[in-house]
């Protein structure tokens, strides 16, 4: 009867642990882009009030001719 339930319990913990280490680097994972998400969105609602700088094709051409 324990030689049935070792390969079980073994499947299981081997199971549960992997699952909990794909589980915390999940939330590791989304935790650090929310955290620098949060920091871009502090820098940008700044720049926000100003107008954007757009590059502007002009006739004046950098050519040595």
């Amino acid at each position: 009867m324990i030689s049935l339930f070792m390969p079980l319990i073994l499947c299981l913990t081997v199971a549960a642990s992997v699952g909990i280490g794909v589980l915390s680097a999940y939330l590791a994972v989304f935790g650090i882009l929310e955290a620098c998400g949060r920091a871009a969105e502090l820098q940008q609602r700044p720049s926000e009030a100003r107008p954007r700088l757009v590059l502007v094709p002009t006739q004046n051409h950098a050519g040595g001719d």
